[in-house]
């Protein structure tokens, strides 16, 4: 995804609107694959600031298909994020008033300015932590694994969590009356 500022990076204030789209790098999250639907879509905005220096205000948004980590069914989600980057060129330095770190600086060469990286280091930013088919989705039963989606399962409350099985050995009698 690269901008051409070849009109814009000598004139301060002065600005060039793009729409970009490209594929976007593989991401993960917990343990999950996310497989691309759709191109990442990008509509970007290159401003020179002056002393060789671009600020791009960009949207980025795709489409992914992941497996839900409660059902463990496939879904298709979105993915949105907006983000401002400055680009400096690779000749100038930023001024020392500056409290950006030297690999923290983004720079271009010529007249072209490469998004590509930042705009899939937010995407993946804007992932949430748990991927959820929908906000309805009750899961999979812990005893039996059945999808509780399509309906309830066999498994009787009595049994309790499993993972409480060890206390209820320990109080045979008050098993069945308190847990």
């Amino acid at each position: 995804m690269i901008i051409d500022v070849s009109t814009v990076k000598d004139i301060k204030g002065a600005s060039v609107e793009v729409e970009l789209e490209g594929p976007p790098d593989p991401m993960a999250i917990a343990g999950t694959t996310l497989k691309p639907v759709t191109p990442v879509h990008v509509i970007a905005k290159a401003t020179s600031t002056g002393h060789s220096a671009i600020l791009i205000e960009a949207k980025a948004r795709a489409e992914f298909t992941a497996e839900c980590h409660r059902c463990l069914r496939e879904f298709v989600f979105d993915i949105e994020t907006e983000f401002q980057e400055q680009y400096y060129k690779v000749s100038h330095k930023p001024s020392p008033m500056s409290d950006c770190e030297e690999d923290e600086v983004l720079t271009y060469k010529g007249d072209f300015v490469d998004i590509s990286k930042e705009v899939n280091s937010h995407l993946a930013l804007s992932l949430p932590i748990q991927l959820i088919c929908s906000s309805e989705c009750r899961g999979l039963c812990p005893v039996c694994g059945k999808d509780l989606n399509d309906g309830e399962c066999a498994c009787s409350e009595e049994e309790g969590d499993i993972r409480l099985a060890p206390l209820a050995q320990l109080y045979p009698s008050q098993a069945k009356d308190e847990f």
